[in-house]
């Protein structure tokens, strides 16, 4: 009864030793006082458990936090919440020493490439209370890890910890009361070379935790990377989702830079080639209308080994024959995933025979793709046929990209990105024309 409550509470003054707290208490029955008492204890009481915070960034190692979830809603401290003093770090985890526990990181890519993405699962065999997991390449020269790549899915019950002034690098679970079983992260690799890595995990399992790391993986140079194109080196790219779209969206890449002693050329080139009835390819010449005398170096798969050839137009109205000066192939990759072929194979600048071509000479280069059969290569359709603009040698830098999509329709396949530019500034134009006008 309310009123019987405010009307003993009314009966206290500064004089007497009753509070409002002593008031309620008193007007209480005992089952009304012994509820009250349980809920007081479940509020208050909360128990210590391992879990991943910021600082288990470099050793892995988990940390004591106290969770409660009586309430909806309840659990620990929010980590900018977490004090030494109340987070158990005196009370150091214990470290498991079973070599086979019922938790592995499982990959199946035994090398990254710039930019890609790929699945990474954290599989068991038994229940799990807390995990946190990263790719790491060689420790830093002060001991911290160094933490590869970032993490651009995961499951709803996770979430990301902020390590080493990295965000997306490491994931950690979000401390929910739930038994956490099989997982799959999705992890984007960096876009340049950062040496060897593997993944490395911690998985709390009661009161001690496991450590986990999967087989290192090695960086693969394809596809080559075009950061310094236009600068340091001559690129072309036939671009069909974007007027400047990513090496790995495109159809079609040749990257052409100099040697390190400036007497060869070093020649990257890539595309999507299915089969063996395709190829790619790189084409000199004087002539741009009728191509006489091209000389051709292209690139295609047989079953999956990579191969290079070197061929001879006589114009366009000819086949190709191989030329008498062959090629040497450097390097090269298929990517299964994309079915894109990337190899690489260098040029004399100076002739060293009298059968090579002289390349300190201007000449138009061509850019194409097209089908074979055999040993024969057949040139494709004058669409399909793009070019480097005016005669040049390999001392003028290029970079150049072919467009051929947009909003609305196909354009031209020989459409450039500067030919693109030139329109839209000619469509500026003509509107401060029309638009004063109207």
């Amino acid at each position: 009864d309310l009123s019987h409550i405010n009307f003993k509470y009314s009966l206290c003054d500064s004089s007497t030793p009753c509070s409002r707290v002593s008031v309620l208490w008193n007007v209480l029955d005992s089952r009304m006082r012994i509820l009250l008492c349980l809920i007081c204890v479940s509020v208050v009481v909360s128990q210590q458990v391992l879990r991943y915070r910021s600082s288990s960034c470099n050793s892995l190692e988990p940390v004591y936090v106290s969770e409660n979830w009586n309430m909806l809603g309840g659990g620990g401290k929010d980590e900018m919440e977490v004090q030494d003093d109340d987070e158990g770090l005196f009370n150091r985890p214990r470290r498991s020493r079973d070599r086979s526990p019922p938790y592995k990181l499982t990959i199946d890519f035994p090398q990254y490439r710039r930019d890609r993405e790929y699945k990474v699962k954290l599989e068991t065999m038994d229940y799990l209370d807390s995990f946190m997991i990263q790719a790491r390449g060689a420790a830093q020269p002060d001991g911290n890890a160094t933490l590869i790549g970032r993490f651009v899915e995961i499951p709803s019950v996770t979430r990301h910890v902020r390590c080493l002034k990295n965000r997306f690098t490491s994931v950690t679970d979000k401390g929910l009361p739930i038994r956490l079983s099989n997982l799959t992260f999705t992890w984007k690799a960096p876009s340049k070379d950062m040496g060897n890595i593997r993944f490395v995990g911690s998985i709390v399992s009661g009161d001690e935790y496991h450590l986990l790391e999967t087989r290192e993986i090695t960086f693969n140079t394809f596809p080559v990377s075009i950061s310094g194109c236009g600068d340091e080196m001559s690129c072309f790219r036939r671009c069909a989702t974007s007027p400047n779209c990513p090496v790995h969206e495109s159809d079609y890449v040749a990257v052409i830079s100099m040697s390190d002693n400036m007497d060869e050329i070093v020649v990257n080139m890539g595309g999507v080639i299915e089969d063996d009835q395709k190829y790619i390819a790189l084409g000199f010449g004087l002539d741009k209308k009728m191509y006489k005398n091209m000389d051709v170096s292209a690139c295609y798969r047989d079953g999956n080994k990579i191969m290079v050839g070197h061929y001879m137009i006589d114009d366009k109205l000819s086949d190709p024959y191989i030329h008498r000066s062959p090629l040497t192939l450097d390097g090269g990759d298929i990517d299964p995933q994309t079915n894109f072929l990337w190899c690489q194979f260098r040029r004399p600048i100076r002739p060293e025979s009298i059968w090579d071509l002289d390349l300190s000479q201007k000449m138009y280069n061509f850019y194409f793709y097209g089908t074979r059969n055999g040993s024969r290569i057949f040139l494709p359709e004058m669409e399909n046929m793009f070019n480097g603009g005016p005669r040049r040698n390999f001392s003028q830098i290029l970079n150049d990209i072919s467009f051929s999509g947009g909003v609305g329709g196909v354009h031209s396949p020989g459409t450039s990105i500067r030919s693109f530019l030139s329109y839209l500034v000619w469509c500026i134009c003509l509107c401060s024309f029309v638009i004063p006008i109207l």
